[in-house]
């Protein structure tokens, strides 16, 4: 009986180290931060409206998110015309922003939350609107001065990825509900590759939302990846059920480049 009982402690001990630990405290202090480093990026053409998640990774007001969120599709062209929203408090967002939406619960005693939307500016990487080569990444810019909270990269180079590493993914509840205070940081296992219109990316498995593109990826509570698509289990009589696998791109540091 010892002897199991020295294996499944050792066994565990692994699975903790695999999964980098069972401290969740960075992850914690990021779901309660008010404002978050997360966003919702909004693509406007001919009154057809692209949303996607995002992450700021500057304090200036940077922002990482899904480049496909910048193509309308009824269009077949490339929108120039961005929003960036935050959800949180009114009195802790930095000036400048253009619309605010506000939601009051009544379950909560009348307690009011709000959405605040900000002009944003795609900023090109060389001649591409797409970050490095064949890469679902964008970077854009707040149009306001302030002080905005961000997201740290894991790493300066390229990070290296192995089947099972577990990272966590960052998403709001469906960002077309505009004020909805709901977000999640939910674990997902690395499992394999695809090759996508986007080129190569990571596959990795758990659960989702429909609407989580443009999703950070943390590892040790710091950025390591953007999600890019979905690729959920779909039941007969049941429909869609947000759960299967998502492709992601890999992004650190030195990827990006700053204007």
């Amino acid at each position: 009986m010892k002897t199991l009982a020295t294996l499944i402690c050792f066994c565990a001990l692994i699975s903790c180290i695999a999964t980098g630990g069972t401290d969740l405290g960075d992850i914690e202090r990021l779901t309660m931060a008010d404002p978050k480093p997360f966003v919702i990026v909004e693509a406007e053409g001919s009154g057809v409206v692209n949303r996607a998640q995002g992450v700021v990774i500057g304090s200036e007001g940077l922002v990482l998110s899904a480049a496909h969120v910048s193509w309308i599709d009824k269009n077949k062209s490339f929108s120039d015309k961005f929003r960036i929203s935050f959800r949180g408090r009114d009195e802790a967002m930095p000036k400048g922003y253009v619309h605010t939406h506000k939601t009051v619960f009544t379950d909560k005693e009348e307690t009011p939350f709000y959405e605040h939307y900000y002009q944003g500016e795609l900023q090109m990487q060389g001649n591409s609107r797409f970050i490095g080569d064949q890469t679902d990444v964008a970077l854009f810019k707040i149009k306001v001065d302030g002080n905005f909270p961000k997201l740290e990269f894991y790493s300066k180079k390229r990070p290296k990825v192995r089947i099972g590493d577990i990272f966590h993914l960052c998403h709001y509840n469906f960002p077309h509900q505009p004020a909805d205070p709901t977000f999640l940081i939910n674990p997902v296992e690395i499992v394999g590759m695809a090759q996508t219109s986007s080129g190569v990316q990571y596959l990795a498995k758990g659960f989702y939302r429909i609407g989580s593109s443009g999703g950070a990826l943390l590892k040790d509570g710091k950025l390591i990846g953007i999600q890019s698509a979905g690729y959920t289990i779909n039941a007969k009589d049941i429909g869609e059920i947000p759960l299967g696998l998502i492709s992601f791109q890999l992004v650190w540091r030195d990827m990006i480049e700053l204007q």
